[in-house]
């Protein structure tokens, strides 16, 4: 089924002309998704020093507040350039991974078993970030950008 959807993704995209302006932002797109997934790899560093050297998770919990910022300028971006919508919502599905992990922290005190899932979610947005990061790689250089 998974493959059916990326081949379905695919020749979506591939039929669809998109215009100069769209294939620029396909190049920022792409690397704010690889800065994004970075960010995520460094927030799993500080978790990491926090659980096994000093535990302060003041640094993890400060940096954690950035990470809405780059979903919401990629949907941004989308609405002015209009690349193909699966932009748009693999922004949105990283957007909505966010809003997750705040509330796996925030409620993982009350209900134990979410805080399992914060670090699952982190792995997924991860590899939502590096597949929107090949995605639009590829798209734009399709285009000859």
């Amino acid at each position: 089924m998974a493959k059916q959807m990326n081949r379905a993704e695919h020749l979506a995209e591939n039929n669809t002309n998109i215009s100069s302006g769209a294939s620029k932002t396909l190049i920022v797109i792409k690397w704010m998704a690889r800065v994004y997934a970075l960010m995520i790899a460094m927030q799993v560093f500080i978790a990491g020093m926090a659980t096994f050297t000093n535990s302060d998770w003041t640094a993890h919990t400060n940096f954690a507040h950035f990470f809405v910022i780059p979903p919401v300028l990629m949907i941004l971006l989308w609405f002015f350039a209009r690349p193909p919508v699966t932009y748009l919502v693999k922004s949105l599905i990283l957007l909505v991974m966010v809003i997750l992990m705040f509330v796996t922290a925030v409620l993982s005190f009350k209900i134990g078993v979410l805080s399992a899932f914060h670090p699952v979610i982190a792995l997924a947005m991860f590899w939502n970030a590096m597949k929107l990061a090949r995605q639009a790689g590829a798209r734009s250089h399709k285009d000859g950008i």
